[in-house]
């Protein structure tokens, strides 16, 4: 099973990886958020975001949050999800009722899926 010490350690590595791209600036969550994809405006500098993970999606698709913030996932599913970001991150699998979390350190964009299912996108904003 996927450690903490490792998903601090992937996620600075995907950070650093990913510190080239670019934030698209407009989308930010909250962990109220709906389901519907539509991203939900949060105070700036967030520093923990929580997505939701239910019929097969992301909720929030997009979550905006300060460098350094902790992002979690939680399973809603009674089918293993991931979110991993190709080169980047990977949550490993997250079974139904458990939660993956990972620490994002520098700006940039992290477009990351399912690796069970690919058709499940979302995107983490680190804005700072």
């Amino acid at each position: 099973m996927f450690t903490r010490t490792a998903a601090l350690a992937t996620a600075a590595a995907a950070a650093a990886a990913l510190s080239s791209c670019g934030g698209s600036g407009s989308s930010s969550t909250s962990a109220d958020s709906t389901m519907s994809g539509a991203p939900t405006t949060a105070s700036a500098g967030a520093t923990t975001a929580k997505v939701r993970i239910k019929d097969f999606l992301y909720g929030p698709a997009t979550t905006t949050v300060a460098p350094g913030a902790k992002v979690t996932w939680t399973n809603e599913d009674s089918s293993p999800h991931t979110a991993t970001v190709k080169g980047g991150f990977d949550t490993d699998s997250i079974t139904q009722g458990k939660s993956a979390t990972v620490t994002l350190a520098k700006p940039g964009t992290y477009a990351y899926y399912c690796a069970f299912h690919p058709y499940m996108k979302g995107t983490i904003v680190v804005k700072g």
